[in-house]
């Protein structure tokens, strides 16, 4: 028996593998969803209480929305093209600059109390962590950088904000609501 079991190793091993790849499809079927039904919040921060803050967007999410997922840059290390669209973005102050090509303007009038970051006149990102002030957004969800401002930016590609929906908009109004 044992001789059969070691001259047949490989239809284990592919059998295993083949399961495995079933089981991963299902689940991304079960608890997944398309890109039109998912909102995606991905900070640049030390630690981010996933679970808690997803279920506490959804609380208020906008209709066609089944999902709101959030994730740490590191968490998508291996992945750095799913990061790329997102719709929301946690930045701290020190790589602001650096992807703010990737970032939207935004519409003042659609947050009427916030500090904005700003290049070139327009508004990019809203304050959502300032150690000076005592600003600490989703403080309970987040860990920001210490003695490092942090801003939330809208991604220019993300297809839940401007002409084809507001649900970025939406769900960011909603976070900015938990100091």
């Amino acid at each position: 028996m044992i001789k059969r079991i070691l001259r047949n190793w490989y239809r284990y091993v592919l059998w295993t593998l083949l399961s495995a790849v079933f089981w991963a499809w299902i689940f991304t079927l079960l608890f997944s969803a398309p890109v039109k039904q998912k909102v995606v919040l991905y900070a640049d921060l030390p630690y981010l209480d996933r679970n808690a803050l997803s279920i506490e967007l959804e609380r208020d999410k906008p209709e066609g929305i089944r999902i709101v997922d959030t994730a740490t840059f590191d968490d998508k290390m291996f992945n750095q093209i799913e990061v790329l669209d997102g719709d929301l973005y946690l930045i701290p102050d020190s790589e602001a600059e650096e992807y703010l090509a990737s970032f939207a303007p935004i519409d003042r009038a659609d947050f009427p109390d916030a500090t904005f970051f700003e290049s070139d006149g327009e508004a990019y990102g809203i304050l959502v962590y300032d150690e000076a002030t005592g600003l600490n957004v989703g403080g309970a969800y987040l860990f920001y950088k210490p003695q490092e401002r942090c801003w939330l930016f809208f991604n220019k590609d993300s297809m839940h904000i401007g002409a084809h929906d507001d649900a970025a908009i939406t769900i960011a109004r909603h976070f900015l609501n938990l100091q």
